[in-house]
């Protein structure tokens, strides 16, 4: 019986761990980057899900299995890549790292270098990834940059990230928003506005440095190209625009709603060339 067959009748068990539980998530960690979208997503990252957070693996083992999903192999391959398979494996690689941070949250297992290492591999990971795409038509999901989203978000609710932490993902998120390859189309906006209300909720930053990060979006210039210009613009604009609504509704924050509108203003402004 291959990994599928294995896994859709644990999907029929109502994800019911089996006794080689260990062996069989190793199995899944190698596969994660499977080009089979079924297999991937519906079957290795969907019973991951449900494994990883309960207690259906020991603690001793999820510190076994983190380094791979962190390795070269798996969240860094070929990092840089642009349009190539190789994202899948990135980004499920990604995708699974929030799992075991809230396991961590739940009952916490992983030690505070352990906590620190992850970090330093997705900011890495974030920093470094050029593949921007979304949905693929014949492959299903790439989306590395929600997959990114979701990370950031849980990296900062945790305890042991400081404010440096926080200001380096408020600079990920700037950096990734105002890319000029492509416009987000998938609700990464919306994923990325998660991790700055995580953010906000950890009260370590004041509100003059989070209303300056967020003015640095107003300062973009025009780009002598008009295409590179209107992606990026449109990012922006959905970005904020995002964030604006988020936090009117989250009433410690409101505050800032006036910097939003008056950033949103200033880039509306921008012209093309």
């Amino acid at each position: 019986m291959n990994l599928k067959e294995k896994l859709m009748l644990i999907k029929e068990n109502a994800y019911q761990a089996p006794p080689d539980t260990f062996q069989l998530v190793q199995e899944m960690i190698h596969n994660i980057g499977a080009l089979d979208a079924e297999l991937r997503d519906g079957l290795i990252y969907t019973t991951l899900s449900h494994w990883i957070p309960s207690n259906a693996l020991t603690a001793n083992e999820l510190e076994q299995i983190l380094p791979i999903v962190l390795d070269n192999n798996h969240l860094l391959f070929k990092l840089g890549d642009t349009y190539t398979d190789s994202v899948f494996t990135r980004s499920f690689s990604m995708l699974v790292i929030p799992l075991f941070l809230i396991r961590h949250r739940e009952s916490p297992f992983l030690s505070r270098e352990q906590i620190h290492q992850i970090k330093e591999k997705v900011f890495y990971n974030v920093q470094e990834e050029r593949d921007y795409r979304g949905y693929d038509q014949e492959k299903g999901r790439a989306h590395a940059m929600a997959h990114a989203a979701d990370a950031l978000d849980d990296l900062a609710q945790c305890s042991e990230l400081d404010k440096n932490d926080l200001l380096t993902i408020l600079d990920l998120v700037y950096d990734k928003i105002t890319i000029t390859d492509r416009i987000y189309s998938d609700g990464e906006d919306k994923r990325m506005v998660n991790s700055i209300i995580s953010i906000l909720n950890r009260k370590l930053l004041s509100q003059t440095e989070v209303e300056q990060w967020i003015q640095r979006f107003g300062d973009v210039k025009n780009n002598s190209e008009f295409l590179s210009t209107s992606k990026q613009k449109n990012n922006i604009k959905n970005f904020l625009e995002s964030l604006y609504f988020r936090v009117k509704s989250h009433k410690a924050d409101a505050d800032l709603c006036p910097t939003i509108e008056h950033t949103l203003y200033k880039v509306e402004q921008v012209g093309y060339s």
